[in-house]
């Protein structure tokens, strides 16, 4: 009986033993000197030009851009050629995100054209509907190397007042592979 315990004991003790190996991974991380994307201002916009500076200012940066609208008690106000994207590396860019805060926009569209061809849409994303952010679409839209101009269409709740206001954070993604979007985590 004695020696039949301890060979319980010993079978649960291995049956209870975890073995667990471990890999290390390394991960080199070094700088593009060219970025696929880059933005600017537009020929439409502040601050290059400064008639427009008072109702748009749009902003190239590193990662993306900033713009600042101006609304009123209009049905709807567009920005045309309020931006400039240059594509270097060809690919499809998408919308992964967007976040709104504030009550003061209806509906916004993105507009992307080649500036060969203002008129012409490439691309063209609702970001709100109905006064709330798009779903984000799953569909992308192919970008050839060139220069491309942004517009911009807002339609505002009315009536527009001192306290209409409203921050819009739109996050694209950029696939230089592949025509499908891949869901960035934000």
């Amino acid at each position: 009986m004695i020696v039949g315990l301890a060979v319980v004991a010993a079978v649960a003790s291995i049956a209870l033993a975890d073995v667990i190996f471990v890999y290390t991974g390394t991960i080199n991380v070094k700088p593009m000197t060219t970025t696929p994307l880059s933005f600017s201002t537009g020929p439409n916009a502040g601050p290059s030009s400064t008639s427009a500076e008072p109702y748009i200012n749009f902003t190239g940066t590193n990662s993306g851009f900033t713009a600042s609208l101006v609304i009123t008690n209009s049905y709807a106000v567009y920005y045309y050629e309020a931006g400039e994207l240059t594509v270097n590396t060809a690919g499809y860019i998408y919308v992964n995100s967007i976040s709104i805060s504030g009550s003061a926009v209806n509906t916004m569209t993105i507009y992307i054209a080649p500036s060969s061809s203002p008129n012409t849409y490439t691309c063209t994303f609702t970001i709100i509907s109905g006064g709330a952010a798009a779903s984000t679409p799953l569909n992308t839209c192919s970008l050839s190397t060139g220069t491309y101009y942004i517009h911009i269409y807002v339609v505002p709740n009315l009536p527009v007042t001192s306290s209409s206001t409203e921050t819009v954070t739109v996050t694209f993604g950029y696939n230089v592979i592949h025509g499908t979007s891949v869901p960035v985590p934000t």
